[in-house]
């Protein structure tokens, strides 16, 4: 059996590659040399180091969090609700973050208060807003119930979604048509630096804490009732995946938009790597979805150079046959 220590080498050498090729790739083609001076002998004065540090680096830095973070709550969400085809999108967090953006981008905000850039604020805040909502709805008897949760988060999405598409079609603007649009589909075209610690932040500090909750998490698989006779306390359990999920969730949308697939495909990656109650699953989770949303963000560049597809086009490619490949599974929930 291999041993889990060379997938994580593994997956370290291929996000190392796959960043230095996408720092290669885009509006001009640099060369490995030239990539590598401006990381290492950055000259201010040069446009092509300053293309190469400011504008390509933080945007694939960014495709790697949000894809790790998107990773890593699909991975709390499949474990909690005990299914395969859970993903951190069930809560509503998505829509919401689509809602709070389009406020913004049809102008009943203004775009930019106080010097700051208001469509992932927004987002931010229409993501926990609705997040909320959810859980209030998944909530009985002084109990949260995941079926019910989850049927409350698809029911609340397909609200919000048809509130989006209301205002979508009043709109008389074509420009704001395109930003709504190119934003749902997910796009990584306003990345910066200042944008990049926030999401970063939030998921460190996620994966710090469940590094030491993981044993809770393990146990949850086996079912309510079992995890209960071994001394685990399901309803509070619940309650911090939920808080994680919906926080980190919201911090990845909100700096990136709406990325489908990534939180239902990687975690069954991960678990047919590692097995599914390995220490570190969720460290190589984050990793793994990390790698996948770089590969997804090359791909789109270089079909459609220079700013690429949206990248929820690209991972549905990848999401859907894969979907289809789970519902036709003989089982795909864990305690079998």
């Amino acid at each position: 059996m291999i041993h889990r220590s060379f997938y994580f080498l593994l997956a370290l050498l291929l996000i190392a590659v796959v960043l230095l090729l996408g720092l290669q790739v885009g509006s001009f083609d640099a060369d490995m040399n030239t990539v590598i001076d401006a990381l290492f002998a950055y000259n201010a004065d040069n446009t092509t180091h300053y293309a190469i540090v400011h504008l390509r680096l933080p945007r694939l830095v960014l495709a790697l969090v949000v894809g790790g973070s998107l990773a890593f709550c699909g991975y709390l969400m499949q474990a909690m609700v005990n299914n395969g085809l859970a993903d951190p999108y069930l809560l509503g967090t998505a829509s919401g973050a689509s809602l709070g953006a389009v406020i913004v981008f049809f102008g009943f905000v203004d775009a930019s208060i106080a010097g700051i850039y208001m469509p992932p604020v927004f987002a931010l805040l229409g993501a926990f807003a609705v997040t909320l909502v959810v859980i209030a709805l998944g909530y009985r008897k002084r109990q949260l119930i995941p079926a019910q949760l989850l049927l409350a988060g698809i029911a609340l999405s397909s609200l919000v979604a048809a509130i989006v598409g209301l205002l979508t079609f009043l709109s008389d603007s074509e420009g704001k048509l395109k930003s709504v649009i190119f934003w749902s589909m997910g796009s990584f075209e306003r990345a910066s630096w200042d944008l990049v610690p926030y999401p970063t932040v939030v998921l460190g500090l996620a994966l710090a804490f469940f590094f030491f909750y993981q044993k809770q998490l393990n146990i949850l698989l086996l079912g309510e009732e079992r995890a209960q006779a071994l001394g685990v306390r399901v309803a509070r359990t619940r309650w911090v995946i939920l808080i994680t999920v919906s926080v980190v969730t919201g911090f990845a949308v909100a700096t990136s938009g709406p990325i489908g697939f990534v939180g239902l495909i990687i975690p069954h990656v991960t678990r047919g790597l590692l097995g599914a109650t390995g220490k570190s699953n969720l460290l190589f989770c984050a990793f793994v979805g990390g790698f996948f949303m770089l590969i997804c963000d090359l791909l789109s560049r270089i079909i459609y150079p220079p700013a690429g597809l949206p990248i929820g086009i690209i991972t549905s490619f990848f999401g859907v046959p894969f979907f289809v490949y789970l519902l036709f599974k003989k089982n795909y929930n864990f305690r079998g």
